[in-house]
């Protein structure tokens, strides 16, 4: 009544409307609804369709490798998040002792990474934790699953060289000396390491990589990626310099890696379905 007695005189107007809009959002931000735009309201309720990044929104941005892909042979991991405990298994068979080739693979993909693993007991949390990237911890989980320390394994072949990722080469490429000398390894989407790689490691070592073996291994790929995983590819090369490190390479195989999705976010497009909203999601992943 008030606000009424006082809006009878025009210079009032502003003022009448800056409080009754100031308890509309009150009463919003009791019902969790936080604007910094009132006006957007009105766009949030024509809205049609909603884009949403995946990871981190979607999803918990705690990546995981669930299937690795290795000397012609599919392994399952086991384990979630980033504690350090699973085990390996053969199309999700009985637990193996992971193979030479598993480990050396897990030995590349390690060695090219930036990202270390935490325990988080002697830090501040109480769960395992990593530092970097959410990719690249997951590879260093699973290596650390096969009995393989990030740390133990700079410091018997520490980095030398280092060329970085970048959207147009998508992959990481590291120079290593080690006891055979300077070897290099790579990570990074399957069609550009296989683009670098003429040699292929199987179960009887390495050999020529045909275009047979090109067309089976892009197959794998997409497989693991129609089953919602990141698929990495890995590879190395022996006696390897900064120029050339890239090229000449020998395929190791590949990581499926799955983002576990929050819980939340299921409920969220539940409720996006019902008022006739649709939902698209954004992803760079395969």
């Amino acid at each position: 009544g008030i606000a009424l007695a006082v809006a009878v005189v025009p210079e009032a107007l502003p003022a009448v409307v800056t409080i009754s809009l100031a308890i509309g959002v009150q009463k919003m931000v009791k019902r969790n609804a936080l604007i910094r735009r009132l006006p957007a309201v009105e766009t949030l309720g024509s809205t049609s369709v909603i884009c949403s990044d995946k990871t981190g929104t979607l999803t918990r941005d705690e990546m995981t490798v669930r299937k690795i892909y290795s000397a012609g042979q599919m392994f399952n991991v086991s384990g979630a998040g980033y504690d350090p405990i699973g085990q390996f298994s053969v199309n999700g068979g009985t637990p193996v002792v992971p193979t030479d080739g598993l480990k050396l693979m897990l030995t590349a993909a390690t060695l090219a990474s930036d990202t270390y693993l935490i325990d988080g007991e002697n830090d501040s949390g109480s769960e395992w934790q990593i530092k970097g990237d959410p990719t690249e911890g997951a590879l260093v989980v699973a290596a650390a699953k096969a009995g393989l320390q990030k740390v133990s394994l700079d410091t018997e072949s520490p980095r030398v060289h280092e060329i970085p990722f970048t959207s147009e080469t998508k992959r990481m490429t590291t120079l290593h000396q080690t006891t055979d000398g300077m070897v290099a390894y790579a990570k990074g989407a399957p069609e550009m390491i296989l683009d670098g790689c003429d040699f292929v490691r199987t179960e009887n070592g390495i050999t020529k990589l045909d275009a047979d073996g090109r067309v089976q291994i892009l197959a794998r790929a997409q497989e693991m990626a129609e089953q919602a995983l990141r698929v990495l590819a890995i590879s190395s090369k022996q006696n390897a310099v900064l120029e050339t490190a890239e090229r000449g390479m020998t395929f190791l195989g590949l990581a499926g890696m799955i983002d576990p999705p929050r819980l939340e976010a299921k409920a969220a497009i539940a409720i996006c379905n019902d008022a006739g909203i649709r939902t698209v999601m954004i992803t760079g992943d395969h």
